[in-house]
């Protein structure tokens, strides 16, 4: 089967030639790729070696020229190194430079917040070190069959685990666990079934009542309706049930049956929570103490972020001209997707080159610059779409869809030969991530990314890899041999 890549895509592949086995072989090397893994397997005369953990054939007349041919419309061919030569053992392998770095790993790292569980499977080549540093941290559990290690799910450990592959030269991918397709169904299934219930006149009218004292108070529309939603299911699994005789222990009540059994998120309850007390505080407290309901613990995970060279390839293997320029604001700018979506042409000053972002997250407004090479690729676009009011418009007129966006993401995502469980959202992460690294103050960046609190824009000091390595141990300090 032939897989066509577009070249700016294109990983590459290492050719070295070796002595192994009393023979003179090929090894044929490339970072963990699914399209090389399905390849590989059909080509001709191709072996596996457990003690080099790499794929090898015996050389003979043509041998180089069919390798170069089979895989050349699907990966770069480095053969640089055809001409060195020399008995090859499992552990001079993993110590020639020329094949380790971004040649060994990925690693996937998967958390299960339910059972607080990270699982590590090491996806490509590996080295036997990485073992032992897993082993520094409480007893990992290594599941033989699916070929992972399971360790618990604490950040210190994900956060030292991350530094240490990062420093290896190894890509580390993150995965959060799925829910089971059967569980979500019946998740669904029980909430529409509390869905289809009618609330009385009275209880309605008292929901409108509050929508119209949010829209006053100028909430936005995204919040509103949030809010709306989630009263209406509290009051639908509570209706035999008036508000005014509606207690704390009811709340709870709710909270067990529909929020924690269903497996919804922290998230999610402290937006009920923040819709239950916003009823209360207007229309009166009735049987309620709300001083009394506590907001549950939320988690605090890192944002995903994506290294300087997957933006790269994102970007690149991104062919649409609309979807190209999409995705450059988004990232040079730190942008929401809600807020790519809402810019108009009149937001853009090209003598300043800057973008005037309007209303963003919490009703601010910011200015941030914009980059030479978004502008050339601006002029591009108007030309050939030639846009009325905003910037990015639907096939009808009107402004794109957020639905829009994530799917131009996702595609991109894919084409690029990244394999992770990432939202638009890891771009402004990534933005800002870089611009810290790059030694921009952390105060700028908070003006930058339209944030109310510092404490919101410090998360990037943590996955900020910024002089972590030029760091001095105490160790050295001290007058000891």
């Amino acid at each position: 089967m032939l897989y066509l890549t577009n070249r700016c895509c294109m990983k590459t592949i290492k050719l070295i030639r070796r002595r192994h086995r009393g023979m003179t072989c090929i090894f044929i090397y490339c970072e963990y790729d699914q399209v090389f893994n399905r390849l590989v397997r059909d080509f001709h005369g191709i072996k596996w070696s457990n003690s080099t953990s790499s794929w090898y054939v015996i050389e003979h007349e043509g041998c180089v020229r069919n390798i170069i041919g089979y895989f050349k419309n699907n990966f770069r061919i480095d053969a640089t190194n055809l001409h060195q030569s020399g008995e090859v053992s499992g552990k001079n392998m993993h110590d020639n430079h020329t094949v380790s770095g971004s040649f060994m790993g990925p690693v996937r790292m998967t958390v299960d917040a339910v059972k607080s569980k990270l699982v590590i499977k090491f996806m490509g080549r590996y080295d036997k070190k990485w073992i032992s540093e897993l082993r520094q941290y409480c007893r990992p559990y290594y599941d033989a069959i699916r070929k992972e290690w399971h360790l618990p799910a604490s950040k210190v450990i994900i956060d030292s685990l991350t530094d240490y592959f990062h420093n290896e030269g190894v890509q580390v991918i993150f995965k959060k666990a799925v829910k089971p397709k059967i569980v979500k169904e019946a998740r669904e299934n029980i909430i529409n079934e509390i869905r289809k219930r009618h609330l009385s006149a009275e209880i309605d009218n008292s929901i409108n009542d509050l929508r119209q004292f949010l829209q006053e108070q100028r909430y936005s529309r995204h919040t509103i309706d949030s809010y709306i939603s989630h009263l209406e299911l509290f009051f639908k699994y509570l209706h035999h049930k008036q508000p005014v005789d509606i207690n704390n222990d009811n709340i709870s009540e709710f909270m067990d049956a529909v929020v924690i059994k269903q497996g919804y998120s922290a998230s999610f309850q402290n937006q009920l929570l923040s819709a239950i007390k916003a009823y209360y505080y207007y229309h009166g407290r009735g049987k309620t103490n709300l001083e009394e309901i506590k907001r549950p613990r939320k988690s605090k995970p890192l944002p995903h972020v994506l290294s300087k060279e997957e933006v790269t390839r994102i970007l690149q293997c991104t062919r649409n001209i609309k979807h190209r320029l999409l995705l450059y604001i988004i990232y040079s700018c730190g942008l929401r997707r809600s807020e790519v979506i809402n810019i108009r042409l009149s937001d853009l000053n090209r003598d300043r080159k800057a973008l005037h972002i309007r209303s963003g997250k919490g009703n601010i407004d910011r200015v941030v610059p914009v980059s030479d090479k978004v502008w050339s690729r601006l002029d591009e676009y108007l030309v050939a779409y030639n846009p009325a009011v905003y910037l990015f418009e639907g096939q009808n007129g009107g402004k794109y869809s957020v639905g829009s966006v994530y799917h131009v993401f996702c595609q991109s995502l894919k084409r690029a030969g990244i394999d992770k469980d990432l939202g638009v959202h890891s771009l402004r992460h990534s933005y800002a991530t870089h611009l810290h690294e790059g030694g921009l103050d952390i105060r700028y960046i908070q003006e930058l990314l339209g944030h109310k609190s510092s404490k919101t824009t410090e998360i990037y000091t943590h996955v900020s890899r910024r002089n972590l390595l030029t760091i001095k141990n105490p160790l050295d300090d001290l007058d000891v041999q």
